[in-house]
C-alpha cells in the first residue's frame, strides 16, 4: 500500500520575551515528523539568533513528556548524525530525531506518531528573556495516510546534573524502563571539559573508561559526528541490533570525568530511546 508523506501547515505564533508559546496539534493519520520553523518578519532566522533567543522545547503525547531539551540540545543530536542528515539545519528543525539514527529506512517508519489512540499532541516553545531577531514560530506535520495506534516511538529528554567541581560525575538515576532501549545519552560539558567518560550496565562495562579522542573516533567510525562540547555514550550504529534495552536492567551508570567543571555548576545528559521497542528489533536483540 503507498504511504505517500504528506506535509500540513498547521499553525503560527509570534514570539516575544519569556512567553511560552502553546500549540495543540491536530491527531489524525500517522505523523512521522513535527517540524519548526522559525522567521524573523517572513524570512529565516539565523540558527545563532535561535540558540540566544530560545530555551526550552516540550512536546507530549497524551501527557507524557516525549521531547523535553533546550533547543541547544536539539541541535547537537542533529549535528551528531553526521551522514545520516547531510545538509545543516538551519530555521527548521525536525522534533523525531532518533529515527534518523537508522540507516535502514524501514527501521525508520518505526518510529512515527500513530495516533488512533491518541487524544491530545501538545507543543510547547520556551521563549528567553532576550530575543534577537526571530519574530515567528510556524509549525507543520509530515504525515502518512492511515491508521495506527501511537506503537513505538523515540524520546528525546534532557536530564540535568550537577557539578560544580573537577573530577568524576557519577550518574545512576536515569530512568531503566523495561519498555524502552537507549541509542544514546549525550553529556554536554556545559562550558567545562569533559576528558573521560565510562558506562557501566548490571555491573558490567559498557563503555571502558575512555578519553574524548577516543569517544569521537567511535562516534565517526560509526558515520556519526563528534560534537564540540559533548562525550557521546553512543549505542546505536544505525542498524536494528544496535540498541541498549532496559529489560533487567538495575543499574545505568554514567562515569563522566571533568578536568575542568561546568561554567554554570551543572551539564546536561541528553537521552535519546525508543519506548515501546518494536518486537522485530527485540527479536534482532535476542538472535
Amino acid at each position: 500500500m503507498s504511504q505517500v508523506k504528506r506535509i500540513f501547515q498547521h499553525d503560527t505564533k509570534p514570539i516575544s520575551k519569556g512567553a511560552v508559546l502553546t500549540f495543540n496539534i491536530p491527531s489524525f493519520e500517522v505523523i512521522d515528523d513535527i517540524v519548526l520553523e522559525f522567521l524573523n518578519s517572513g524570512a529565516a532566522a539565523t540558527k545563532a539568533n535561535i540558540l540566544t533567543s530560545i530555551g526550552k522545547v516540550a512536546l507530549a503525547i497524551n501527557g507524557e513528556q516525549v521531547v523535553n531539551c533546550p533547543i541547544s540540545g536539539l541541535y547537537n543530536v542533529y549535528a551528531s548524525l553526521g551522514q545520516e542528515v547531510t545538509q545543516n539545519i538551519n530555521n527548521v528543525i525536525g522534533l523525531n530525531i532518533g529515527r534518523y539514527l537508522f540507516k535502514d529506512p524501514v527501521t525508520e517508519d518505526y518510529f512515527a506518531y500513530g495516533c488512533a489512540n491518541v487524544q491530545t499532541i501538545q507543543l510547547q516553545v520556551y521563549c528567553g528573556a532576550t530575543i534577537t531577531n526571530v519574530t515567528d514560530l510556524s509549525i507543520s506535520t509530515i504525515r502518512r495516510n492511515f491508521q495506527s495506534n501511537l506503537g513505538s516511538y523515540i524520546k528525546v529528554i534532557n536530564y540535568p546534573q550537577n557539578m560544580s567541581s573537577t573530577g568524576i560525575s557519577s550518574v545512576d538515576t536515569l530512568p531503566r524502563d523495561a519498555n524502552e532501549a537507549y541509542l544514546s545519552i549525550m553529556a554536554h560539558a556545559n562550558g567545562g571539559t569533559i576528558s573521560q567518560g565510562e558506562c557501566v550496565v548490571n555491573g558490567n562495562n559498557i563503555y571502558d573508561p575512555m578519553s574524548q579522542a577516543e569517544n569521537d573516533y567511535i562516534c565517526s567510525a560509526r558515520g556519526l559526528a563528534p560534537v564540540s562540547g559533548v562525550f557521546n555514550y553512543s549505542f546505536s550504529d544505525g542498524s536494528i541490533k544496535s540498541i541498549l534495552p532496559m529489560q533487567g536492567v538495575t543499574e545505568l551508570r554514567l562515569k563522566t570525568t571533568f578536568s575542568a567543571a561546568p561554567t554554570s555548576g551543572s551539564y546536561d545528559l541528553l537521552a535519546v530511546s525508543i519506548r515501546n521497542v518494536p518486537e522485530a528489533m527485540m527479536k534482532a536483540v535476542a538472535a
